[in-house]
């Protein structure tokens, strides 16, 4: 997985130029073969990009709840806020 992330953008680039040329060569000159050699590999190494840059960059949204609920906890224990808000806002980021 970490050669796909740090060759992402040529990994991209050749999956396009697969594409291309499978479908340029396949179609124009009526040669299957060449559609179904280069331009499936093509199709297929871009989804995975696609699904692989999907799952990494999804931010955690436990932890940022977590982080945020610290924060509040030390504004309530330091006196700065009353317990009603940190017990409001706690509701809040739980949801």
């Amino acid at each position: 997985m970490a050669f796909f992330q740090e060759h992402r953008v040529g990994l991209r680039v050749t999956s396009l130029a697969l594409i291309l040329f499978g479908i340029g060569t396949g179609v124009a000159d009526g040669k299957p073969f060449f559609f179904i050699v280069f331009t499936i590999p093509g199709v297929l190494l871009g989804f995975y990009l696609f699904l692989s840059n999907s799952k990494t960059n999804r931010p955690n949204n436990n932890s940022n709840g977590v982080d945020e609920l610290i924060k509040w906890n030390q504004l309530k224990e330091s006196g700065a806020i009353s317990n009603e808000e940190y017990e409001k806002k706690k509701s809040e980021i739980l949801g």
